[in-house]
């Protein structure tokens, strides 16, 4: 007998926070099998029962949510999400839009109709302000002057979030803000209380960005080498972004620009700054 469902996705934080688009939907006992680095973010999904660190499999209808060798190897037989992969390339680069939310290919998979963030629940008063300048890629960071001026001209509290590795960008940004606080922490507990805290948050397209979004917080994402067409901008917000032909030169990872400027991450000022004005609201 089968002993609920099992959701099988490693990685990464983004992809995993959006699990919580279907472990809120999905009827009797849901556990998710990931990578031991983003277990205490799946925890807090809404109707997650257990989680069990990657390659552990238990016992249950498997469905496979990340769609490569190894988890092929972990759970033969599961059933499989369709990732659009060459058509999702096709249409991003020839202008014609990108492939479904990620939401909407996860309900495909899963067999249930997928529900909107936020998924982790948290409470408290949303006045902060949260600024996210790190990203696992540095071309896809939020352009540092842009978050010292919305930072500048938040008139409550600021709090700079930030994982590891990223403590001199964090503490470094946080010093240019009057009364802004820093928070690089390895895990997630005081982030997630933060981000429950958080009226608005900045960032670029970065895990941090979708943990802001699941947490309930009105995010305005700056999208450089990235785009939001590709399906995992799906959060209550804006997204800020500059068109240009080269866009998007990566779906995820991007370690240099081809043209040598990083023009995509040359946001006005004024632009960002309403986007913030209006998700304040």
């Amino acid at each position: 007998m089968a002993d609920g469902t099992v959701l099988l996705r490693r990685s990464s934080l983004g992809d995993v926070i959006l699990l919580g688009s279907v472990t809120a939907a999905i009827e009797g006992h849901v556990t998710v099998v990931t990578s031991p680095a983003w277990i205490q973010v799946a925890e807090r999904l809404r109707g997650v029962d257990s989680v069990r660190p990657w390659p552990e499999r238990p016992k249950g209808r498997t469905i496979d949510l990340q769609g490569n060798l190894r988890s092929i190897r972990l759970a033969p037989l599961a059933t499989r999400i369709r990732k659009h992969s060459l058509r999702r390339r096709l249409r991003l680069w020839t202008g014609r839009g990108g492939r479904p939310p990620v939401p909407v290919l996860y309900g495909h998979a899963c067999g249930v109709r997928p529900v909107s963030a936020p998924w982790i629940e948290v409470s408290g008063v949303r006045d902060v302000l949260a600024l996210v300048p790190g990203a696992a890629w540095a071309l896809k960071r939020a352009p540092f002057a842009r978050l010292v001026e919305v930072g500048q001209r938040w008139s409550g509290p600021v709090v700079v979030l930030g994982g590891p590795g990223e403590e001199v960008l964090v503490h470094q940004l946080a010093s240019e803000i009057p009364g802004a606080e820093a928070l690089c922490e390895r895990g997630f507990s005081m982030t997630i209380e933060v981000l429950g805290c958080t009226r608005v948050a900045v960032c670029g397209d970065t895990g941090l960005m979708h943990l802001a979004g699941a947490c309930g917080a009105s995010v305005v994402a700056l999208f450089g080498p990235t785009h939001p067409d590709d399906g995992f901008f799906v959060y209550d917000g804006e997204v800020v972004q500059r068109t240009l032909g080269c866009r998007p030169c990566a779906l995820h990872r991007i370690e240099r620009c081809a043209r040598g400027d990083h023009g995509c991450m040359e946001l006005e000022d004024k632009i960002v700054q309403d986007a913030v004005d209006r998700c304040a609201g």
